[in-house]
């Protein structure tokens, strides 16, 4: 499901459509650790290939300072990425970037039999039972999925986005002083659900999966369901909060957290833990505290769907964003929840990703997601 939420965005020069000047455009994933870049081309068979990437830590400001101010964190995005666009050639001037968190609810809801043009007109006041914001406040996006008879009405099944426009325009704001032009603002779970579609190989899709983005700030959670996202929900339980369990179980720096877990992970036999020195065992424990309450979390939001009807189930959980390179996390989430757990393919079907490193897979799930926004989005 490609999600525009440009479209609806009035009041904001960035996105005049009308005066871009190029089709070609790059994805950007802001995260709170990290910018994630993709930019993907077609050959001339028609299958894409990578044409660039990149991951651009931003822990410099946060590591020297215990507490960072929006400003500050701002301030070092658009450093950052203006140092990256002026490192390239041919860099597309055109941005796609997503959001998500607290400043974005995603709603699916049943709103009155209209053409795409009646309620374009009407959205903000259907939007508004619905949206715990003020409506004033928010820019509105809305896609219909099809319609359904409730109570002998003929009633659409429509998904609403609404982000707030200080989220939104902050961000739009990081992209300008780099040098880019937003040209589509979509959603993190909708990125997802395009990588994911992507990545099967049978069509129609048949199967029903959750797909868990564990990022840095916070995680994306989202049911697809024959190809269609149907849930999405995010959540603190995050990286940021398995650095903070191994900081205190370690007594360790900030500086060393990440070393920590990359060389230890989970363990998860009696006999691992059993052998393993004090560090390792440190580092395991505390993730465990912490993904106990990821499970949790995710089975309330199975749960929820497994409510919606008799047929409803999940069929496997993927996992992406940079936790999921946690070592034998998989095995341990496919325990907890008695389901296969895999990291979702980011690079199916696309052509030079051999060069990327595995561990930047998952990473790079969300950038690739905004990256494959067909040309036809972009109007000139």
């Amino acid at each position: 499901m490609a999600f525009d939420i440009a479209e609806w965005i009035d009041k904001l020069p960035p996105l005049n459509i009308p005066g871009l000047h190029s089709t070609e455009a790059i994805g950007i994933d802001l995260g709170a650790s990290s910018i994630k870049i993709v930019q993907l081309s077609k050959k001339k068979d028609g299958k894409l290939q990578v044409a660039r990437w990149s991951i651009i830590p931003l822990s410099t400001v946060e590591s020297e300072k215990t507490e960072v101010s929006p400003e500050e964190k701002k301030a070092n995005a658009t450093n950052v990425l203006r140092n990256y666009r002026g490192s390239g050639k041919k860099m597309p001037k055109n941005a796609i970037l997503s959001v998500s968190g607290n400043s974005v609810i995603v709603r699916y809801v049943r709103l009155p039999k209209l053409t795409y043009k009646e309620l374009s007109k009407t959205i903000k006041q259907e939007a508004e039972p619905y949206i715990p914001f003020n409506i004033e406040e928010v820019f509105l996006g809305f896609h219909p999925l099809g319609d359904v008879i409730e109570e002998g009405k003929t009633k659409m099944e429509t998904v609403l986005v609404a982000a707030k426009k200080d989220f939104v325009n902050q961000r739009i704001e990081i992209l300008e002083g780099a040098g880019f032009k937003t040209a589509v603002i979509d959603v993190d779970a909708f990125a997802l659900e395009s990588v994911y579609e992507m990545s099967q190989e049978k069509h129609p899709i048949e199967e029903t999966v959750l797909i868990a983005n564990i990022g840095y700030s916070k995680t994306n959670f989202s049911i697809i369901e024959k190809g269609v996202t149907l849930i999405v929900k995010d959540s603190p339980i995050a990286g940021s909060a398995i650095n903070k369990a191994v900081m205190k179980n370690l007594l360790a720096d900030n500086r060393s957290v990440e070393k920590l877990k990359a060389a230890n992970g989970l363990l998860l036999t009696p006999e691992e833990k059993e052998t393993a020195p004090k560090e390792a065992l440190g580092v395991s424990e505390a993730i465990v505290t912490v993904m106990k309450d990821f499970v949790a979390e995710a089975k309330k939001i199975i749960q929820y769907h497994t409510t919606q009807g008799k047929d409803k189930k999940i069929d496997r959980i993927l996992l992406s964003g940079g936790t999921a390179n946690t070592k034998n996390l998989c095995p341990f989430l496919s325990s907890e929840f008695g389901l296969p757990v895999d990291k979702l393919n980011a690079f199916a079907a696309v052509s030079g990703s051999e060069a990327i490193p595995e561990m930047n897979h998952a990473h790079l799930c969300v950038a690739v997601g905004l990256a494959l926004r067909k040309p036809g989005d972009i109007q000139e």
